[in-house]
């Protein structure tokens, strides 16, 4: 059997597709203004403030989780799919590759396993780089935690996707601009907090003092809201909590790009 890169290099663009895909889900709720953008004034004359908030919120699509799966699944199989082709191009039957795989570890003990299983199926060479990629080895480098290694981050994805949908991916809001107009004079511009927030039934979006007001029954008020939502990942545990879901599934795929086409050139392209 020849040793090719080519399912390996179908599975990234499988994860490409799917990363699109998961892009245009969100984008598709981002402009159903009718469904999450109506707005509920509440009112509170003894407090002199009107409180704007976001009304009924749609619940998130769980179709999320699972396209943000796939791309985490299609690039965690084309790192081990590309070491059993590494073992192939050893010399080795396509048999062996029952215990092939691409080990990623954060400390140096735990690459110990890969000695037992992976490092008699390659060549010392190939072996060798695979070591040289571990996060325990790339963080020292960049001066980061070997945690934040997307490498880390992939394996740690694709291992909560084994066993629970992979993320609980919440739809968060920041208000960006908010005014009002009071009885057709000057436009005022409110002070709004631009930290992002779940978004939820009655959520809070910004509070317009009054207290300088003198509103009366046919006082007329026109209020302008902007909002900017966005997709975040939580309780992963594996340092892309709080990050915009394709924002950190993006430099995964390139990681992974790059460290196929590094093996693409250094011993399949001879």
């Amino acid at each position: 059997m020849v040793a090719t890169l080519i399912g390996v290099k179908r599975k990234i663009d499988r994860a490409k597709d799917h990363l699109v895909e998961l892009k245009f889900a969100i984008d598709k709720w981002g402009r159903s203004k009718e469904d999450d953008y109506r707005f509920v004034i509440d009112h509170q004359p003894k407090g002199k403030v009107i409180i704007l908030r976001h009304g009924k919120i749609m619940p998130d699509d769980i179709e999320w989780s699972i396209i943000a799966g796939d791309v985490v699944h299609n690039l965690r199989s084309a790192l081990d799919h590309m070491v059993c082709q590494l073992s192939i191009l050893n010399s080795n039957d396509i048999t062996c590759c029952t215990d092939t795989y691409f080990p990623i570890c954060i400390c140096k003990s735990d690459f110990r396993k890969a000695h037992r299983f992976v490092e008699p199926l390659l060549s010392p060479v190939a072996f060798a780089a695979i070591e040289a990629l571990q996060p325990y080895n790339t963080a020292k480098l960049q001066n980061l935690e070997p945690s934040a290694s997307n490498l880390w981050i992939l394996s740690q994805l694709d291992i909560i996707d084994k066993h629970r949908i992979l993320v609980v991916i919440g739809k968060h809001f920041r208000a960006t601009d908010v005014s009002y107009r009071f009885n057709g004079g000057a436009t005022v511009k409110v002070p709004v907090d631009g930290a992002w927030r779940p978004l939820k039934d009655g959520a809070e979006v910004a509070r317009i003092d009054m207290s300088h007001l003198s509103p009366t029954a046919e006082s007329k008020m026109h209020i302008q809201c902007g909002t900017e939502v966005q997709v975040f990942i939580k309780e992963t545990g594996c340092g892309v909590d709080g990050i915009e879901v394709t924002a950190a599934l993006e430099p995964c795929v390139r990681h992974v790009e790059q460290i196929v086409e590094f093996f693409n050139t250094e011993f399949f392209a001879r």
